[in-house]
């Protein structure tokens, strides 16, 4: 005969051992739900950290469009609200200032959101104002490539483009089509804004938005104060032809004055015959400035015509204008001989501002190279047309081989370094082969001084972790 509180106590015991075991298991379950909602909390409010940081670095791009050059207001700590008018998160703003040479801004911003301000992200975006010389060439006016010219970068034209060289970027014109006219090989016929005979169509586009020129213009008076400082060089009227300034390889420059020039010859200068010379003959050096360091604001401003040449080994712009604007003669900048620099590494950057034009002139180096950006803010970047007569003295000198520019060509009238006889025809006057190539190093660490567009752009994004700051 079984005893029945025997029974009863066995039951009591299973049922304890399953209630425990559930106990157990509800109490793992609901610990890994707990943990699992903790984690998720937690991912959503680093996500909404994340959000509310880039939220602030696009607010201070907003900054810098309005307040260019303001690196230091509206940084630090800024509430964050939510549509409702509260306050979702904070954000913490540092910005460093472009180093020099540089146009680039590094905005970090650490953020987290009001309920939980132990969870932070943080990301470190970089923004910079491309300069013009991300534009291997750019001009006001219409301009023809031959076949025997080349151009690798962005090319971009506010009137018509012939193109019958090649290219191996984009090349575009503010115009839907233009008339083109005997300079272009053409008689008054309208044309696509890009056309010709080049390789590499699949570049070209039209119409493209215009570029302002009028907006280009840079404030000489500021340029001039600038480099009138103990950091810059300032150089008044020469009381001669003008200053012929050597860099050399050593990061130094010697500043001559230009005692006399080679007798005037007829030129055709693109609208009208001049009868004049733009090649020094004889110089000597000026006092005091032989072999002397480069600026330290790199900042070169010349009352006169100015020739430039040599080795450059540093960052520097040599601008060329009579002031106040307009009441004088405009100066130019002669290129004569060779200007290169020490190494392509984007140590060495040369900004060439003229108030006219940049000539590259009848003695010109037979095969010419020119490392620099240059601007003719209101002329041009020309070679004249020397006829090739046997009469004249200067014939040998008429037709060149090759030149070749590594930087940047902003002419805002009618640019050429050479011409033909004829649509396809040889070369009559210039050089035979052109070569022009942007330098990639000058986009956002252009030379001093040399104009930027307005706008910031994205350059990178990068989100860090704590031992990241």
């Amino acid at each position: 005969m079984k005893c029945l509180s025997s029974q009863r106590g066995s039951a009591f015991l299973l049922v304890l051992l399953f209630s425990s075991l559930f106990l157990v298991m509800f109490g793992a379950t609901l610990s890994f739900i707990l943990v699992q909602h903790k984690a998720v909390e937690q991912e959503v409010a680093r996500s909404q950290a994340l959000h509310i940081a880039e939220a602030g670095v696009n607010y201070y791009r907003w900054h810098l469009t309005h307040s260019p050059g303001d690196f230091a207001s509206d940084t630090g700590v800024q509430q964050y609200p939510d549509p409702l008018g509260g306050i979702f998160g904070e954000f913490d703003l540092s910005v460093a200032s472009p180093s020099v040479g540089s146009t680039t801004a590094v905005i970090t911003a650490s953020a987290h959101q009001q309920e939980h301000q132990r969870t932070e992200s943080r990301v470190r975006v970089r923004y910079g104002q491309p300069s013009l010389a991300h534009f291997a060439f750019l001009t006001n006016s219409n301009v023809w490539f031959g076949d025997g010219e080349s151009i690798s970068g962005q090319l971009h034209s506010n009137g018509g483009v012939r193109m019958d060289g090649t290219g191996d970027s984009l090349l575009t014109s503010a115009q839907e089509t233009y008339i083109c006219g005997a300079e272009h090989g053409c008689s008054n016929e309208v044309k696509d804004g890009v056309w010709g005979s080049g390789v590499d169509p699949v570049f070209w586009e039209f119409p493209a938005d215009t570029v302002d020129f009028n907006s280009l213009l840079l404030d000489l008076d500021q340029l001039q104060a600038d480099a009138n400082t103990p950091d810059g060089l300032y150089l008044p009227d020469s009381g001669s032809h003008g200053y012929y300034i050597v860099f050399n390889a050593d990061g130094t420059l010697t500043v001559n004055t230009v005692k006399s020039v080679y007798g005037p010859v007829n030129g055709y200068n693109g609208e009208t015959w001049t009868y004049e010379s733009n090649d020094k003959k004889t110089w000597t050096p000026l006092s005091g400035y032989v072999n002397i360091p480069l600026p330290t604001n790199g900042l070169i401003f010349v009352e006169d015509d100015v020739w430039v040449g040599g080795t450059l080994n540093g960052r520097v712009t040599v601008t060329a204008a009579r002031l106040p604007d307009g009441s004088f003669e405009r100066a130019d900048i002669y290129i004569q001989d060779d200007i290169v620099y020490t190494a392509h590494d984007g140590s060495s950057a040369l900004g060439l501002i003229a108030q006219q034009d940049i000539l590259s002139t009848l003695r010109s180096d037979n095969t010419q190279r020119i490392d620099a950006a240059m601007m003719a803010i209101n002329g041009h970047i020309f070679r004249y047309y020397y006829p090739e007569l046997s009469t004249q003295p200067y014939a040998t000198y008429a037709v060149r081989d090759s030149i070749e520019t590594y930087g940047t060509v902003i002419s805002n009238t009618i640019w050429t370094w050479s011409w033909v006889s004829g649509a396809g025809g040889p070369v009559t006057s210039g050089y035979e082969t052109t070569t022009t190539t942007y330098d990639p190093d000058l986009t956002y660490s252009p030379p001093p001084s040399f104009p930027t567009e307005d706008e910031y752009a994205f350059i990178s994004w990068e989100e860090l972790t704590l031992n990241e700051l």
